[in-house]
């Protein structure tokens, strides 16, 4: 199935970073190695409903880096929804890129930033 990092999300999530910070390093790269087909994917699916409020139905995340041992080594995540292409196949479209489990409470989380782009507000804030 098709990995598809299109714009503007690629660039919201990833290129708001400074170019040399390790967060963007690691997005890179993993960006480089889905996109070389070289990488071992371990897909998971997300929760369709979270105890953090996040809904995040359809959608799949990568830990990254890529093949790292356990979660606790991946401190970041892609998120992905699948979705129907123009062509009628499927293909996972890239929505969310960031911290898993950040420790500073003023960061989003991956999962809330990429239920902000499904929802259009975080979901802490009222509807």
């Amino acid at each position: 199935m098709a990995i598809k990092f299109r714009s503007p999300a690629w660039e919201e999530e990833v290129e708001r970073l400074d170019a040399r910070s390790s967060a963007r390093v690691q997005a890179e790269r993993a960006r480089r190695e889905i996109e070389g087909g070289k990488a071992k994917l371990g897909w998971k699916r997300c929760e369709a409903q979270n105890d953090d409020g996040t809904e995040l139905a359809g959608c799949s995340k990568l830990y990254v880096p890529l093949g790292a041992e356990g979660a606790s080594a991946a401190p970041y995540g892609f998120v992905f929804r699948l979705a129907k292409s123009d062509d009628n196949t499927l293909v996972w479209n890239f929505i969310a890129f960031g911290e898993r489990h950040p420790e500073n409470p003023s960061t989003r989380s991956v999962y809330e930033r990429a239920h902000k782009r499904l929802h259009r507000r975080y979901p802490d804030q009222s509807r």
